[in-house]
């Protein structure tokens, strides 16, 4: 683009790119013969040229190891990962001391924090109250045929049978701001325990025949349940806030949710996906991302530090704007993914392994085949642990995305007087990049070459 002299086209893949990509690609730009489109374009220029290109390509390269912590054990592809709303705590099913054990561990920022089970159970669900305390589903002999499906309470040498029967075969455990809940799905009933008080919601009478597809806020203060066509929006303590139902959508019946800020976001069975909001007391359709969905997909993983929704559409990862629903790059260590043609064509991808995170957690889990280099022949099939709070992960988000609130997270980290903050350690280069970013989230949402 440099040489044709395409100073806009050039503009436009720096505004599309990471902070560290983005000071490579200024390199070339030309400022005697590119005319900026106003200020705050001239003024972006200006922060990212005044960068050492060399120390932001290394720290671009380095990004992901930075920000990760990669556990002495594998979790598997089918294994959960439960996280929680009040700490940077992930609880994790991992491979126990032999095929036939499986190990409830949690784990932070530094890695396994406690092992809370050894033994024979098979764990389908799982999420954490904190470093100590988790709640899961769990079977034995791989079916609850005898009924043997339980709610259980792991705590440091102890365990406590919370429920258990036939009903709960499928059930979903997640943790809220004042205890967790439980959905099952054969019952379509609801289960709660908040501040101490058990809570219950039988949905069936809200036209709403399972339970268990649900998604928790950021706040862990509201849970989304959705069937069929019907969507409820409910508090921690299950007690009924909205309700919807929708004649038609047009993914289909509804089969992933998840929350992105205030908004909720489905899909369905029939490929894409839609955005609700409530809107004046009432639950409200905002607007369709169908078109840009290839396949079904099964899971949604909203990742608000780097503005990403990661779309689990079997065994493939698509990556989308979380404000516009739209496709868009990812970071680089989240790829390779989806192929970008809408005839999803797969002969050319490979499947990155599994991707976990959530609206209220803060961590993200990977589990195998990492885009990033790894070292010996036991590093594929690992189970990697990312900070999603570290300041660094400013440097992961197109500048076109970043925000004055992008700055406010990262401010702290510079200067303890401004407000509480992780004591991460920074090196100078760090330091002086994000020091750029700041003042990259000033005039980034000015800029008009794009």
């Amino acid at each position: 683009m440099a040489r044709r002299g395409d100073w806009r086209g050039l503009w436009w893949q720096i505004l599309s790119s990471p902070l560290p990509q983005a000071v490579a690609a200024a390199a070339h730009l030309k400022l005697r013969k590119w005319a900026p489109p106003s200020d705050a374009d001239a003024r972006l220029a200006a922060v990212l040229t005044g960068i050492d290109t060399k120390e932001a390509a290394r720290l671009g390269a380095d990004l992901f190891q930075r920000t990760t912590v990669r556990l002495p054990t594998t979790m598997g592809f089918a294994n959960p990962a439960g996280f929680c709303v009040r700490h940077p705590v992930v609880a994790l099913d991992t491979t126990g001391r032999d095929p036939h054990t499986s190990r409830v561990v949690t784990a932070d920022r530094t890695g396994v924090r406690n092992t809370l089970y050894e033994g024979p159970a098979q764990h389908w669900s799982l999420c954490a109250l904190d470093s100590e305390t988790v709640i899961a589903r769990r079977e034995f002999d791989s079916g609850g045929y005898r009924g043997d499906t339980e709610i259980v309470e792991y705590t440091p040498g102890r365990e406590a049978v919370l429920a258990s029967g036939g009903g709960l075969l499928d059930a979903v455990v997640e943790p809220t701001a004042t205890g967790w809940v439980v959905g099952t799905k054969l019952l379509g009933v609801a289960l709660a325990l908040a501040d101490g008080e058990q809570e219950q919601l039988d949905l069936r009478e809200y036209g709403l025949r399972r339970a268990d597809l649900f998604a928790v806020d950021a706040t862990g203060t509201r849970i989304a349940f959705a069937d069929d066509s019907r969507l409820l929006v409910t508090d921690s303590r299950l007690q009924p806030l909205y309700d919807l139902v929708t004649e038609s959508v047009r993914h289909g019946e509804f089969n992933a949710i998840t929350f992105t800020g205030d908004s909720i976001v489905t899909a369905g069975r029939d490929k894409g996906l839609y955005r609700w909001q409530i809107i004046g007391g009432r639950l409200r359709g905002l607007y369709s991302g169908w078109d840009s969905t290839p396949r079904t997909i099964f899971r949604l993983n909203p990742v608000a530090a780097w503005n990403l929704l990661v779309a689990e559409g079997g065994n493939v990862n698509y990556h989308y704007d979380m404000a516009t629903l739209q496709r868009t790059d990812s970071p680089e260590f989240l790829v390779p993914t989806g192929p970008d043609n809408k005839d999803d064509d797969l002969r050319g991808s490979r499947a990155i392994g599994r991707f976990a995170s959530a609206p209220y957690g803060r961590l993200a889990v990977y589990e195998g085949g990492l885009a990033t280099p790894t070292r010996g022949p036991d590093s594929f099939y690992t189970t990697v642990v990312q900070d999603l709070e570290h300041p660094l992960n400013v440097l992961v988000k197109p500048l076109l995305s970043l925000t004055p609130a992008d700055a406010d997270r990262v401010r702290p980290h510079l200067d303890p007087s401004l407000g509480p903050a992780a004591p991460y350690p920074l090196t100078p280069t760090e330091r002086a990049l994000l020091e750029a970013a700041i003042e990259a989230c000033e005039w980034a949402p000015q800029v008009t070459g794009h």
